[in-house]
């Protein structure tokens, strides 16, 4: 049983005490009363025994008319709390529906997410959420949910996509009765700003003659949630891969500009990832290190080639690089990342001089990652430092340049093998 039918179970319950009490103290209390003194003061004085038949006649049609309609209400009673039962229901299931669309990232995975709760939301034994890819094409199932769903589809195939066409071009839901050749079906459209973009169909249970209207105003509710989501999910799609692309582009021209590093971003990106996950970090930190590790560099593109090549001059490229990634919003959660990948665990880096928790964990994992493959890497200036040494002046740099607890992590991957000499630039 659900928490709400319990509570519903436990609120009838209640209800039946309070009606009988009242029924008891409202309607037995008086006959027994008006029994009372019928008995006591009025049949005494009635000399005809027919009156007094009628006189105990009328009080216990009075007493079984008060009875019936104590029966009565709390039949009413009942029924109007298990529709209210299952109408809670529903708007639960309505609502857990609508918060799982709000958080899907990905565009397929809104029509599967309402399927599943299609199946909650009405007395359905199957659920089809189909799209159409162009103008003029029949749509195209891309989910469904429920037990035999496909062997359903086959069998069904004609009155689903002629119901669905029907919603489609009315831009309204269609529903369908039960009959001798298929079960109860309803197809909601999916709204687009140029028109219906697909359609939601669920499909009755055997013993479901058609469906009620509240459970059709449920799926039409759910549609117009699908079509938010997923239309949502496609634009944060298209925003991620548009950001890696752009991002791989920067990548790119940054090795170019800094063609003595180059592949550098890309190899503290892998060694960061490595580490961000032995560390723990969720994916969304994750994903904000393996993007501020690639550009982490970024600020060197502001700097001619007199310049990069001046260590004083360079150390300027944090900054920079925080205000180029800042006045981006795609890569504004980044920018604090870059301009704090060179201060030190005991505050004597730049550009502020931050220390301790006060670096984002990021920027201290990064940290690690850039000083060791700039160890490792042979470039125009210097020759490789052999990977052994390269791992000693990391552990050497613990707890002054370092955070110690992502050290600690460093060195767990060097003796798992996780990070060894195939690493090196």
């Amino acid at each position: 049983m659900t928490q709400t039918g319990h509570r519903g179970l436990i609120f009838s319950q209640k209800l039946d005490r309070v009606a009988l009490t009242t029924y008891f103290l409202g309607a037995v209390v008086p006959l027994l009363a008006l029994g009372f003194v019928l008995q006591r003061y009025v049949l005494p004085t009635v000399t005809d025994r027919l009156q007094a038949f009628g006189l105990l006649g009328l009080l216990g049609s009075i007493g079984m008319l008060s009875l019936a309609s104590f029966f009565a209400l709390r039949r009413i009673t009942r029924t109007s709390l298990a529709r209210m039962d299952q109408d809670n229901e529903r708007l639960a299931a309505l609502l857990d529906a609508a918060g799982a669309l709000a958080a899907v990232d990905f565009a397929e995975d809104a029509p599967r997410t309402a399927t599943h709760a299609v199946l909650g939301l009405s007395r359905s034994r199957a659920a089809f959420v189909l799209l159409c890819d162009e103008e003029g094409e029949p749509p195209q199932r891309i989910a469904a949910s429920g037990e035999g769903a496909e062997k359903l589809e086959q069998q069904l195939a004609e009155p689903l996509l002629e119901l669905s066409r029907l919603a489609m071009h009315n831009q309204r839901l269609a529903l369908q009765g039960r009959s001798p050749d298929a079960p109860a079906l309803a197809a909601a459209p999916l709204p687009g700003s140029n028109g219906p973009v697909g359609v939601l169909l669920a499909v009755g249970k055997p013993e479901v003659a058609a469906f009620p209207a509240e459970e059709s105003a449920g799926l039409a509710t759910l549609a117009g949630l699908v079509a938010v989501a997923h239309h949502n999910a496609s634009l944060r799609e298209a925003q991620r891969n548009f950001f890696t692309h752009v991002t791989d582009l920067l990548v790119t021209a940054l090795d170019a500009h800094l063609d003595y590093k180059t592949g550098h971003g890309t190899r503290v990106a892998q060694l960061a990832n490595r580490l961000g996950r032995k560390l723990g970090l969720d994916d969304q930190a994750l994903s904000r290190l393996h993007f501020s590790a690639l550009l982490h560099d970024i600020g060197m593109l502001k700097l001619d080639d007199a310049a990069k090549q001046s260590a004083r001059a360079a150390t300027r490229h944090t900054v920079l690089g925080g205000r180029m990634l800042e006045r981006i919003q795609l890569w504004k959660h980044l920018a604090p990342v870059v301009l704090h990948h060179h201060e030190w665990w005991d505050g004597s880096g730049y550009p502020e001089g931050l220390s301790g928790p006060a670096i984002p964990p990021e920027a201290r994992i990064i940290g690690v990652c850039d000083a060791f493959d700039a160890m490792t890497s042979a470039t125009t200036y210097q020759i490789a430092t052999p990977f052994e040494q390269a791992v000693q002046e990391i552990r050497a740099g613990a707890n002054t340049q370092f955070d110690p607890d992502v050290v600690c992590a460093f060195e767990a991957l060097v003796d798992e093998g996780a990070i060894s000499a195939t690493d090196m630039g």
